[in-house]
């Protein structure tokens, strides 16, 4: 079939040159249909006007086309007016859907529409398709580029996820031990307060304290000290495990949250820790040095209903101030004091 076309193409442009007809829309719809045979009567007609040698005026070729293609042209010219109305409705209809860009389109599909009235001719018919053809190329691009934005957005979102979780858990967490810091005890003690005083259930703290650590610091330098806190951390961690939760308090003070825990049951956890300081001899990691004994008290003190978590914590900070004063390397429970074991 389109060879078949290409073949009328060939046929009909060289005869028009060769009668000096210009190559119009119209002039060519007339000579197309000559060449191709579609209409006896025209066919005839042209033929005659060969025959007699009798130029091809503009009058001519105007009534030629009026009499055998202008009809014909308008049905299949409104046709493709309507077809081409509706191909940009759906095309309108699809963008504004996906995309959510109404007005854009909305402006280009009104001109376009315009465009097709009643005496469109064929030549703004064909601007229209082209107009058509590199819009919807663009709608193409647009969605390539819609694609590979929202693939951009994305990553940046996920890495943005990531650095906001990083940034979330470094505000909770202290820069030099790696344990939960004083923010995140605050926030863990007032979630368990509210568990415990919901499920009648016990809650006990402890709080910690390195004795002498000035005097630690002072001896064998900060980064010394610094290596202790964190050999402290990593211990009090070891010991207390499961529900427990170890924050550093505060300089050298940690502190132990005991959810389930009774009084009894946290005085034992803090005997735990307060024995094992007490035999295990430090290093420096470094050179070897021998360091001694850091050795901790250990403040000790159950939830009572009701009670701020600030009164929780003063009482608790009681205790450890009476284990200080006993002499340190000492666990206290509440406003009762306990000896160490080696005592």
């Amino acid at each position: 079939m389109i060879e078949e076309v290409h073949g009328y193409i060939r046929l009909a442009v060289p005869l028009m040159s060769k009668q000096n007809i210009p190559i119009t829309p119209r002039n060519y719809a007339v000579w197309y249909r000559y060449v191709s045979g579609a209409d006896g009567e025209l066919s005839r007609t042209i033929d005659a006007i060969l025959q007699k040698g009798e130029e091809f005026s503009e009058e001519k070729n105007e009534a030629l086309y009026q009499r055998f293609c202008a009809e014909r042209d308008e049905n299949e010219l409104r046709k493709v007016r309507e077809d081409l109305q509706q191909v940009l409705r759906t095309i309108l209809k699809e963008v504004t859907e996906l995309t959510g860009q109404t007005q854009e389109y909305e402006s280009f599909v009104s001109h376009s529409v315009n465009t097709l009235s009643e005496d469109a001719s064929i030549q703004e018919i064909k601007n229209v398709v082209s107009e058509i053809i590199d819009k919807t190329k663009a709608l193409g691009r647009f969605g390539k580029t819609i694609q590979h934005k929202l693939k951009e957005t994305t990553e940046a979102l996920v890495e943005l996820k990531k650095d906001f979780e990083q940034v979330k858990a470094e505000v909770f967490i202290d820069f030099l031990t790696g344990v939960p810091n004083r923010k995140a005890f605050d926030d863990a003690l007032t979630i368990r307060i509210g568990e415990a005083a919901s499920g009648d259930k016990d809650l006990s703290l402890l709080l910690i304290d390195i004795d002498n650590f000035k005097r630690f610091n002072d001896e064998f330098g900060h980064l010394v000290g610094d290596e202790a806190l964190k050999f402290v951390a990593k211990k009090i961690k070891e010991i207390v495990k499961g529900r427990d939760f170890l924050a550093r308090f505060g300089g050298e003070e940690f502190a132990v949250i005991l959810p389930h825990t009774s009084l009894a049951g946290a005085a034992a956890v803090a005997e735990n820790i307060r024995s094992f300081f007490a035999a295990t001899p430090l290093k420096a990691v470094e050179t070897a040095r021998n360091l001694g004994v850091i050795t901790v008290s250990v403040g000790v003190a159950c939830y009572c209903p009701g009670e701020l978590s600030k009164e929780f914590i003063h009482r608790s900070d009681q205790a450890l101030y009476s284990a200080k004063n006993a002499g340190r390397n000492r666990v206290a429970i509440e406003s009762e004091t306990v000896s160490d074991r080696n005592r």
